[in-house]
């Protein structure tokens, strides 16, 4: 392996340490180990750089989407990752748009009255992650409403509704994966 694709790989890994992604998504998109990413995260607490992680583990649809409104979280996160990368999303999953994606869900959810409350849970980039995989493994879609015309993220892990969150209306039962994931807002 190169000296530059080393030096990538370690920046790369460095970035997502920073911006708060677990030890194992960093092992799965960098191909570090895990000692390495160990004396990566001690390296950056000698430099007396603080890291911030919300999760410790990677999650699913099933314990990410739990109710109404995180599904709502979920939809709006992941059409903004949509919307950056494309059919991309359904092939693999972005390092950088994901980032940009989570930043913009970030300042919209901080614009928005009333997302503050106990009840709105902001996902963390973790989270971001394990739905863009789902995406990309073709076990979560983006479905069009019939009725409101908005897009939202569905799971198949997901223990809530298939319902549209913003309207509640049900899918189409004709609806496919292919229609409901080419479409962008």
């Amino acid at each position: 392996m190169s000296c530059n694709s080393n030096l990538s790989r370690w920046g790369i890994a460095r970035n997502m340490a920073l911006v708060g992604y677990i030890s194992q998504i960093i092992m799965i998109e960098t191909g570090l180990t895990y000692k390495q990413i160990r004396r990566l995260y001690k390296e950056l607490k000698d430099e007396g750089l603080t890291i911030f992680r919300k999760s410790h583990k990677v999650r699913g649809g099933a314990t990410i989407i739990h109710s109404h409104t995180s599904k709502i979280e979920a939809s709006l996160l992941m059409q903004l990752y949509f919307n950056i990368t494309g059919k991309a999303a359904l092939r693999s999953i972005n390092i950088n748009a994901l980032h940009s994606a989570y930043k913009l869900y970030s300042a919209v959810r901080s614009e928005t009255l009333g997302m503050q409350r106990a009840r709105w849970q902001m996902l963390d980039i973790t989270d971001a992650w394990c739905l863009a995989q789902e995406l990309r493994s073709g076990e979560a879609m983006i479905e069009r409403c019939p009725s409101c015309k908005c897009n939202y993220f569905t799971s198949v892990n997901q223990r809530t509704s298939v319902n549209c969150p913003f309207c509640l209306s049900l899918p189409q039962a004709s609806s496919t994966k292919k229609e409901a994931t080419s479409t962008t807002v």
